[in-house]
C-alpha cells in the first residue's frame, strides 16, 4: 500500500450523502413555510380552475364559429365552382360545335360533289402573309397529286364556313385546316411564311385521336411549333360518301382567353383555379409555368393529390384534405376536363381565430385580477415567514460554502483539461464522492490524450484514401465521352449518354467514336465487381475494342480478338458484358455483337420495343470463344436505347426489381423526346422507384437518333 492510499484511509470520510441528510434535517424545522405555501397553492390552484373553464368555454364559442363559417365557404365554393365550370364549358361547346359543322359540310361535299363548283387553292404564298387565304400543303412528296385534284377543289368550297368563323372569333381561333387520307391539308391561316412544304400530319396526335374517337376531341395544350403561344386543338374526323374515314378537320385556338378566365378566378388570398384533363394532368394553372410537361392530381408530390380521386370523379363537389386546404371541383364536359379551385380554409377560420383571441385576452385580465388579490394576502403571510427563512438562508450559506469549495477547485481542473491540457492532474484532497470524481477526472484525461493521438492518425489516413479516390474519380469521368453534343456539325445523328458509378469509380462504361468519315461506333459495357479493379479493367477493355474497331471489320472478329487479350493475365477473374454496334449513316445498316450484355430497345414507327437480339459469351469469360455480327435495318426517325442491368435491377425498399416493363413504359411515355431528354427521364423514374433505397450498382445509359442518311459524295 502506497503512503498516499494509506493517507487516504486514514482521513475520516464524510459522505455528501450524509451532509445532505443533515441539511434537510434543518430545513424541516421550517414548516410554517410549507404550510403556507401550501395555503398559497390552494389559492392559485382555484385561480387556474377558473381559468381553465373560461378558456374551455371561449374554445367550444370559437369552434362553433369556425364550423359555420367552414359550412358557408363550402357552399359558396361549390356554386362558384359550377358557375365557372359552365362557362368553360360554354366557350369548348362553342369550339367543338364549330368543328361538328365543318365535318358535316366537309361529308355533305363528298355525298353531292356535282352540287357544288370546285375552287382553285394555291399554295402558301410570302406575298398573302398576315391575309387569311385557303393554303394547300401535301402530306409528302409521294403523293398522287395528279389524282387528288378534283377532291381539293371540292372540298376548298369549306372556305365559305371557315371565313366567318375566322372572321368572328379571329382573336381566338389561329387556324382551320383539313388533312385528308388522299395526301394533301387545306389550311385556312393568315400566316403563309410558318406553312411547311410537306407536313407528315397522319403521325400527329390530334390526327391520330380524332381518327380512333369518331367524334369531336380537344387536346391539351401546348406549345405552338410556330411560336405562337399555348395552343389547344379542336378536330373532328370527316368521312367520304361511304362512310369511310376521309380525313380530320382541326380549329387551332389561342388558349389565352379560356386560360384568362381560369385565371381570374378569385376566392380571396391563396386560392386560384386550375384546369384538369381526363388523364388527371393539370393543364391550366397560374401556379406552373409551361416547359412540355404537366403535373399530375395523382402525384402524390401534388397539392391536391388528397382529393385527386374526387377530382376525377367526373362530379361537382368540395372535397377537403389533411394539409389545411379545400379543394372544390365541377365537370367540364365539352372536353371530359375538370376545374378546380384551391382554397386555404385557414382564410374562413381566421375570424374564428380572432374570437379565440378576444376570449383569451378576457381571461387574462381576470386571472391579473385574481393575482393582484392573492398578491395582497402573500404579503402579509410573507412578513411572519421573513425571520425563519432568514435562518434557514443563513445555514444553507454556510453549509454550501463547506460543500462547494472542492467542487469549485475541482471545476477549475476540469476547465484545464477541457482546454486541451490533457496532462493536468486534478488534486485528490478528500477522502469523499469529491476525491473519487477528481481520481476518475485524472484517468478519463489519461484515455482522452490516447484517444486523440490515435484518431488523429487515423483521419490523415482515411484523408489520404479519400484523395485518391476522388482522383480516380475524375480520371474515370475524364476517360468516357462528356462532351454533347459531340459531333455539332453532323446533321444524320444525335447521341447522349451517361453513366453513374455505384461508388467513387465504377465498372460500367460507354464510348462513341467514328469509324471513318460514314461510319459511327456506339459501345455499351458492364465489367464485374465494383471499386478500383472493375475500374483498371474498364479502361483496358474500352481501350481494347477501340481500338480494334475499323472500318470494314467485322464486329464478330474485333470481339473475339478483344476476348483473347482480355483472357492473357487475368488474374482477378473479371469478365465484360459488351454490346458494340457500328451504323452506317449512308445506309442506315446498323451491325453489331453481342457478349452477354442486355438486350436493345429500338423505337420505331413511335414506339420503343426491346430488340431480341442472339446474346455470346462475356469477354475475358473463356478463351477461345466465337462471337457472330447480327445486323438490322434503322430508318431516319429511329432511335436505339442501351443500357446495362443496373437500371432494370436497381431495387427499391421492398426488394422490387425496376425490371422491363418499367423501363419500356417510360421509353414510349417519352418516345418523342431527344436523346439529352429521354435519358434523364429515364434516370428521373428510377430514382422516384428506388427512393431512398441505396444504389447497389452502376447506372449506364445510351441513345442514338438516327435522323436521315448522309449524303454520298
Amino acid at each position: 500500500m502506497t503512503n498516499s492510499d494509506m493517507q487516504k484511509q486514514n482521513r475520516k470520510r464524510r459522505p455528501i450523502r450524509r451532509q445532505v441528510q443533515r441539511m434537510v434535517l434543518l430545513l424541516c424545522v421550517a414548516a410554517l413555510v410549507v404550510t403556507g405555501v401550501l395555503w398559497a397553492g390552494s389559492l392559485f390552484a382555484l385561480r387556474d380552475t377558473v381559468q381553465r373553464d373560461s378558456r374551455d368555454l371561449g374554445e367550444s364559442a370559437a369552434a362553433a364559429g369556425g364550423e359555420a363559417l367552414l359550412d358557408q365557404m363550402e357552399q359558396n365554393l361549390y356554386k362558384g365552382v359550377r358557375s365557372e365550370a359552365a362557362v368553360v364549358d360554354e366557350k369548348l361547346e362553342r369550339y367543338a360545335s364549330y368543328v361538328k359543322d365543318f365535318a358535316f359540310y366537309a361529308h355533305r361535299l363528298y355525298e353531292e360533289p356535282e352540287a357544288y363548283v370546285p375552287k382553285e387553292v394555291l399554295p402558301p404564298d410570302a406575298a398573302s402573309q398576315y391575309t387569311y387565304t385557303m393554303q394547300l400543303v401535301w402530306r409528302d412528296e409521294d403523293t398522287d397529286r395528279a389524282a387528288v385534284q378534283e377532291e381539293i377543289g371540292l372540298l376548298a368550297n369549306l372556305v365559305h364556313l371557315w371565313q366567318p368563323v375566322m372572321t368572328g372569333d379571329a382573336e381566338n381561333i389561329a387556324s382551320i385546316y383539313l388533312c385528308t387520307e388522299s395526301g394533301f391539308m387545306l389550311n385556312y391561316d393568315e400566316r403563309s411564311d410558318l406553312t411547311p412544304d410537306y407536313f407528315g400530319y397522319e403521325q400527329s396526335v390530334w390526327y391520330q385521336l380524332a381518327r380512333d374517337a369518331g367524334d369531336v376531341i380537344f387536346t391539351v395544350p401546348y406549345m405552338d411549333t410556330f411560336g405562337r403561344g399555348l395552343m389547344l386543338t379542336c378536330a373532328a374526323p370527316v368521312y367520304d360518301a361511304d362512310g369511310l374515314f376521309a380525313g380530320v378537320v382541326c380549329m387551332d385556338m389561342m388558349v389565352e382567353d379560356l386560360t384568362r378566365s381560369v385565371l381570374d378566378i378569385d376566392f380571396g388570398e391563396g386560392s386560384y383555379g386550375f384546369l384538369v384533363d381526363g388523364a388527371g394532368y393539370i393543364i391550366v394553372s397560374p401556379q406552373m409555368e409551361y416547359d412540355g410537361t404537366f403535373e399530375n392530381v395523382r402525384d402524390p408530390e401534388c397539392p391536391a393529390y388528397e382529393a385527386a380521386k374526387s377530382i376525377m370523379s367526373g362530379e361537382a363537389g368540395v372535397a377537403p384534405t389533411s394539409g389545411g386546404l379545400y379543394y372544390a371541383y365541377a365537370p367540364i364536359d365539352a372536353a371530359s376536363w375538370t376545374l378546380a379551385i384551391h382554397m386555404p380554409a385557414d382564410m374562413v377560420t381566421a375570424p374564428a381565430e380572432s374570437i379565440r383571441t378576444d376570449i383569451t385576452a378576457r381571461i387574462g385580465a381576470t386571472a391579473e385580477t385574481m393575482d393582484s388579490s392573492i398578491q395582497r394576502t402573500g404579503l402579509i403571510s410573507l412578513a411572519v415567514f421573513i425571520v425563519i427563512i432568514g435562518a434557514v438562508v443563513g445555514m444553507s450559506g454556510a453549509f454550501s460554502r463547506r460543500l462547494t469549495g472542492p467542487l469549485l477547485e475541482l471545476r477549475e481542473d476540469v476547465e484545464h483539461i477541457s482546454a486541451g491540457d490533457l496532462t493536468h492532474q486534478a488534486a485528490v484532497r478528500q477522502n469523499d464522492e469529491i476525491g473519487d470524481l477528481a481520481e476518475a477526472f485524472n484517468g478519463m484525461a489519461g484515455s482522452l490524450d490516447k484517444y486523440i493521438h490515435d484518431l488523429t492518425a487515423m483521419t490523415a489516413e482515411k484523408e489520404r484514401i479519400g484523395a485518391e479516390l476522388d482522383i480516380a474519380t475524375h480520371i474515370q469521368a475524364s476517360m468516357l465521352p462528356c462532351i454533347f453534343p459531340p459531333f455539332p456539325d453532323r446533321k444524320e445523328f444525335d447521341i447522349y449518354a451517361t453513366m453513374n458509378p455505384a461508388k467513387e469509380v465504377g465498372g460500367d462504361f460507354y464510348d462513341f467514336f467514328m469509324v471513318d468519315d460514314s461510319h459511327l461506333a456506339v459501345v455499351v459495357a458492364d465489367v464485374s465487381g465494383k471499386g478500383v479493379p472493375a475500374a483498371l479493367f474498364m479502361v483496358i477493355g474500352k481501350t481494347l475494342i477501340k481500338d480494334h474497331t475499323t472500318p470494314g471489320r467485322d464486329l464478330g472478329e474485333v470481339f473475339m480478338e478483344v476476348n483473347r487479350l482480355l483472357c492473357e493475365g487475368n488474374g482477378e477473374e473479371l469478365f465484360i458484358t459488351a454490346f458494340e454496334g457500328v451504323l452506317d449513316l449512308e445506309t442506315g445498316q446498323f451491325n453489331f455483337v453481342n457478349a452477354g450484355h442486355e438486350m436493345p430497345f429500338i423505337r420505331r414507327k413511335g414506339k420503343y420495343t426491346p430488340e431480341k437480339i442472339r446474346a455470346g459469351f462475356v469477354l475475358a469469360g473463356m478463351e477461345g470463344t466465337r462471337y457472330r455480327m447480327g445486323t438490322l435495318q434503322m430508318e431516319p426517325g429511329d432511335k436505339l436505347f442501351q443500357y446495362t442491368d443496373g437500371v432494370t435491377e436497381a431495387t427499391n425498399g421492398n426488394n422490387e426489381l425496376y425490371g422491363m416493363e418499367r423501363l419500356e413504359a417510360v421509353l414510349n411515355k417519352n418516345a418523342d423526346a431527344a436523346p439529352d431528354v429521354l435519358l434523364p427521364a429515364v434516370k428521373a423514374d428510377i430514382d422516384a422507384f428506388v427512393g431512398s433505397a441505396p444504389q447497389f450498382d452502376d447506372i449506364t445509359m445510351l441513345c442514338l437518333e438516327y435522323k436521315e442518311p448522309m449524303e454520298k459524295p
